[in-house]
Parts: structure tokens; C-alpha cells; sequence
């Protein structure tokens, strides 16, 4: 299969799983899509190379993605504790990129995991389906990217 391919693959089951996805597994799959974003720009800014695009989609799924779908009054506490950590999040992604630290990244990823983890369970989801859909593929002897990083891509 070739790159080309598998992108068009990677983008017809990411619609597909998004467009019968409930409501609860979407927010998982912008939790997981977060954190790829945030693992890829920590290891871009390791690097040396240029991790903006990274954090962009990083800080536009917490904006779009997490925040916006926050429903203060039926929410309560509850929805006011998420939006505060959401902003603290999108400051710190904004304050690494600044100051091209991995490692504030790291303190984002490691404030956002139990959540993302917490919805995971919420919805029922176990870790190693989630685990298994992130596996490197292999093809004839090579290996292709996991679907999970095709789908970021």
C-alpha cells in the first residue's frame, strides 16, 4: 500500500468512525488526537525542528474540541475545573512553544492523560482496544505507521 493510499484510508475510517461515533467517543478520540499532537511536538522540539504545526492543532482541539463543547450550566464544577485546566493547558502549550521547551509539554501531557483516561473508562473503552488500533502495521515485510499516527498526519 502505498503512502498515498494509506492516507486516504487513514481519512475514510477517520470519517467513518467519527460520523457514527457517539458523542462520549468523540471526545476520547480529541483526547487521543491531543495528546499525539502534543507527543509529536515534544519530540519535534527535542529535535530541533519546527513543532508549530503540532501545537496548533494541539491548542485548536482544546479550544474547538473540549472547551467549546463544555456546558457550564448543566456541567456545573465539574465543567468549570475542565475549562480552567483547558486554559491552563492551551497557556503552557503557547509558553513551550515560546520558549521551545519539551518539557513544559511534558507537564501538559502528564496533567491531560488521566483525563484522557478517565473518559476512556467513562465510556467503556478499554486501554488495549485503543492500544491495538495504535499498533504499527506491517505489509510485506514493512512496517507502516500505526493508524493512530496516520490519522494525525
Amino acid at each position: 500500500m502505498t503512502m498515498r493510499s494509506h492516507r486516504a484510508y487513514a481519512a475514510t475510517q477517520r470519517e467513518t468512525s467519527v460520523s457514527s461515533a457517539r458523542p462520549i467517543d468523540l471526545v476520547v478520540m480529541v483526547y487521543e488526537r491531543l495528546l499525539d499532537h502534543l507527543r509529536s511536538a515534544q519530540l519535534q522540539m527535542s529535535e530541533g525542528a519546527d513543532s508549530s504545526e503540532s501545537l496548533t492543532k494541539a491548542i485548536d482541539l482544546i479550544v474547538t474540541g473540549l472547551e467549546a463543547c463544555l456546558n457550564k450550566k448543566q456541567g456545573g464544577e465539574i465543567a468549570e475545573n475542565l475549562a480552567a485546566i483547558y486554559n491552563w493547558a492551551s497557556r503552557e502549550i503557547m509558553q513551550a512553544r515560546l520558549r521551545r521547551d519539551p518539557q513544559m509539554l511534558q507537564g501538559v501531557i502528564n496533567a491531560l492523560q488521566p483525563l484522557a483516561e478517565a473518559w476512556r473508562e467513562h465510556a467503556g473503552l478499554t486501554y488495549d482496544l485503543l492500544e491495538a488500533a495504535n499498533q504499527p502495521m506491517v505489509m510485506a515485510g514493512a512496517e507502516v505507521r500505526s493508524v493512530g499516527s496516520a490519522m494525525a498526519a
